[in-house]
Order: C-alpha cells, then structure tokens, then sequence
C-alpha cells in the first residue's frame, strides 16, 4: 500500500503543473482555443486524470484565475507594510494601492491578460455563481 502522504504529494504537484501549464497555455493562445486535451498533453498527464481534477473547461477556468490571484495577492499581502490596511494613512493607502498597480502592470501582464479572458469567457460560458465560490475566496485581500 502507498504512503497516503507521498501520494497526496504527487497529487499537489500535478495539480500545481496542470494549473501553471494551463495558465500558460490560456495567455498564450486565448481560453476558448486551448482544448482539454492541449493541456493533459502540455502537463504530461492523461486526459481522464485532467478530467479528475477539473470535470470541465470552465471549471478549470476558474480554478486557474483563482489561483493566479491568489498567489499575487499573497505576494501583495507580504510586501504590504503593517498587518491590516485599515492601519495604515489613507494617503499611505493610496501610495500603496497605486505602486500595487503600477507592479502589476510592469511585472504580472500574462495575469492582466488572462484575466481579461477570463471574464469573456466565463461570462460566455453560462457559468453559476456556486462555480465562482472559491474564485471569490480567493480574493479575500482585495476586500480589505
């Protein structure tokens, strides 16, 4: 019998790779060009381990976009200077929020790109709100 641990760590590292190799994917080509089958073939996985993961397109969509945010706004949240925003002047609140920005649109174009996409098609995609509950999550800093 495998180590349940060794195994969930196979499982975490291939779904980091379907994600960042989906991610790549989507900018480069567009969300609605890149087949399912691009992105098992990209990530060296099987379609039907693909389809385990994320049973559709769109949910890997939104799994993707939420990732992606997450991960820039953690790195956001560690370069933010004290623990809460509320903490902090509102002109230095503006200053932060306006380098913020400015980072982003120097240093994270492929996540602007993406998530002009994103919104196309997940608009397009007749998606429901429950399919959106963890890409919301995801955002929790923002709220702030």
């Amino acid at each position: 019998m495998r180590d349940p641990e060794k195994l969930k760590e196979e499982m975490d590292e291939r779904k980091r790779k379907i994600l960042d190799v989906a991610f790549e994917l989507f900018v480069d080509k567009k969300i609605e060009a890149v087949s399912m089958g691009d992105i098992a073939r990209a990530a060296d996985v099987g379609r039907a381990t693909l389809f385990r993961y994320y049973p559709s397109k769109l949910e890997l969509v939104i799994a993707v976009c939420a990732d992606q945010w997450k991960r820039y706004l953690d790195g956001l949240d560690a370069r933010r200077p004290i623990s809460s925003v509320h903490d902090i002047p509102a002109i230095d609140r503006l200053r932060f929020t306006m380098d913020s920005y400015i980072d982003m649109y120097q240093h994270h174009k492929a996540l602007l790109k993406y998530n002009d996409n994103f919104n196309y098609y997940v608009t397009h995609e007749g998606k429901n709100n429950d399919q959106l509950v963890d890409f919301h999550s995801s955002l929790y800093s923002v709220d702030t």
